[in-house]
């Protein structure tokens, strides 16, 4: 009928230059749910971000082309025997990096490895290069050697977005009762809501300058479907 509402529901999810989206059956989402169109978003945000590796791949991509991959290891004379006293130096570490760059860790993702097995304690830590070049990380880590892995518009592109490094980040499983990684708080805000409009047609049309990406990590809404699903990453501007 030409006044029927629209039968789809699309909802999109941002993050710097990267992007997924999903379309679902709108009146099958009203009739489960009992609520209004705009308030989708408090149902499909948590799906969009269900897993350690989707929440850690949306907060990677606000780092958007310039950041950087670290690698921070300890000279035998200052190789923690713990995981809290890594956690501590890590701590000292930021500290150094606030004071001498004089400015917040807003943007950074860690993770500390070596739980397990014979291998040495390291951290690896995702930053901004315009907050922390490798020149000041190598400066100020005075705990033993920093390596640095550039992730720019190339090296994303090569590797098909940001999901390979939050795997990366989330391989090793973490001692009982804790986090596999962490970021600063004032990043998981930054994420902003998923866009909710909509649809006749149920389609998702990508940008036509965009990449598309492998359809990874589909969302799950139990019983509502998932009738249409795209990921792709907007180039630099």
């Amino acid at each position: 009928m030409p006044n029927d509402p629209p039968t789809y529901l699309c909802v999109q999810q941002r993050a710097g230059p990267f992007v997924k989206a999903f379309v679902t059956d709108r009146k099958c989402f009203l009739r489960r749910n009992g609520v209004d169109v705009q308030g989708a978003r408090r149902r499909c945000g948590p799906a969009m971000s269900r897993t350690s590796v989707d929440k850690l791949e949306l907060r990677l991509a606000l780092f958007g082309f310039g950041g950087i991959f670290y690698t921070l290891t300890f000279a035998d004379e200052h190789l923690p025997d713990s995981l809290d006293g890594v956690v501590h130096v890590w701590d000292a570490f930021c500290k150094r990096l606030k004071r001498f760059c004089k400015k917040p860790m807003d943007y950074y993702v860690y993770r500390v490895e070596g739980l397990h097995g014979d291998h040495r304690y390291h951290i690896h830590a995702f930053m901004r290069y315009a907050d922390f070049p490798p020149s000041v990380v190598r400066y100020l880590w005075v705990w033993g050697e920093a390596y640095d892995v550039p992730y720019d518009q190339k090296r994303v592109m090569a590797e098909q977005g940001y999901r390979g490094l939050a795997i990366y980040f989330t391989k090793e499983l973490p001692d009982v009762g804790r986090h596999p990684w962490g970021c600063s708080r004032k990043l998981s805000k930054l994420i902003p809501p998923p866009e909710v409009h909509l649809s006749d047609t149920g389609q998702l049309r990508v940008p036509r300058n965009a990449t598309r990406l492998p359809i990874v990590g589909k969302p799950e809404f139990g019983e509502w479907g998932v009738f249409n699903y795209t990921r792709y990453l907007m180039p630099k501007k």
